[in-house]
């Protein structure tokens, strides 16, 4: 989060709990006005979505949201520029 802040980007780190939504973005981001999630997993479970989290995914997306799977800081920041840019 602190090379996605360094952008000038706002984000946070969701903190599941059991007062949280199940299946939220492990981190949100809002960079020139738009929402992005990036849910965060090692490349050897990258595929390793829940279905409470695609559910969640697919929710974003229906409002217009973008959110991604990531497996590096390099790849969340490539991400969101590559978003900005389209």
């Amino acid at each position: 989060m602190e090379r996605l802040r360094q952008e000038g980007w706002f984000c946070f780190k969701i903190h599941g709990s059991e007062h949280m939504m199940a299946g939220l973005p492990d981190i949100v981001v809002c960079a020139d006005g738009f929402f992005i999630g990036l849910e965060t997993k090692r490349p050897e479970t990258r595929d390793d979505v829940s279905p409470i989290q695609n559910l969640r995914h697919a929710q974003i997306r229906q409002s217009a949201g973008f959110v991604a799977v990531v497996c590096s800081v390099n790849e969340a920041l490539e991400t969101v520029k590559t978003y900005l840019a389209s």
